[in-house]
């Protein structure tokens, strides 16, 4: 387990936007982490607990899921490769489609000589991993409706002198309650000593909305 050395948890959104009787929270949450382990370190164990996977950095055509909803890549990372220091990228590629049918990403790999290697195998190919980010953007249309419900994901990790920094943004929408968003994503990342996120996160949701009532 990684030891915290500081960590902070912020609503950034926390918003109804059905009715008191049929809910539809949109919750966005921020989480600033910093550790003593290295990024390489923290990119192990995410690969080993689910985070990086094939699964939240796909390798074959997705519906509705691309990086983020500015268009970031899946995945990008400074790598250490046979000595040399290259730019890794898994970019997603509009291939078109429609709401009813799902619209159609194709993940693209850079560069071309790393397309088979895939991130979550890096460790056991002997690449080492520095500054790194992961995004996820799925969304789901909701029929008869013009709105939809999604899911948003993002994690930045980077060196600053002697900590690794991890900045993480957890949104989703359409919640019928008031919950920690992106369950599935937060229990990929409980590689933190004596932090159970989801707990930690559903606190501050808690209180947040408690002040809200108040004013």
């Amino acid at each position: 387990m990684v030891a915290i050395k500081r960590k902070g948890i912020r609503i950034k959104e926390l918003e109804n936007y059905g009715s008191s009787h049929h809910p539809a929270y949109t919750i966005n949450v921020e989480l600033d982490i910093d550790v003593s382990e290295s990024s390489d370190t923290l990119h192990r164990l995410f690969s080993q607990s689910g985070l990086i996977s094939r699964e939240t950095i796909p390798f074959d055509v997705v519906s509705d899921f691309r990086g983020s909803a500015d268009d970031k890549p899946f995945y990008s990372a400074v790598i250490m490769h046979e000595g040399i220091t290259k730019e890794y990228r898994v970019e997603a590629r509009d291939t078109g489609g429609s709401t009813k049918a799902g619209i159609k990403y194709e993940p693209v790999v850079y560069p071309e000589e790393l397309r088979l290697m895939h991130p979550a195998e890096f460790a056991q190919l002997g690449i080492e991993v520095r500054d790194w980010e992961l995004h996820n953007y799925k969304y789901y249309f909701l029929h008869f409706i013009s709105s939809k419900r999604y899911e948003s994901f993002n994690i930045l990790v980077n060196r600053v002198g002697a900590l690794t920094v991890i900045r993480l943004n957890l949104v989703e929408s359409g919640l019928e309650e008031k919950k920690a968003p992106c369950p599935w994503y937060l229990k990929r990342l409980s590689v933190f000593d004596g932090f159970n996120m989801e707990e930690e996160v559903k606190k501050e949701i808690d209180a947040g909305y408690r002040m809200q009532d108040t004013g």
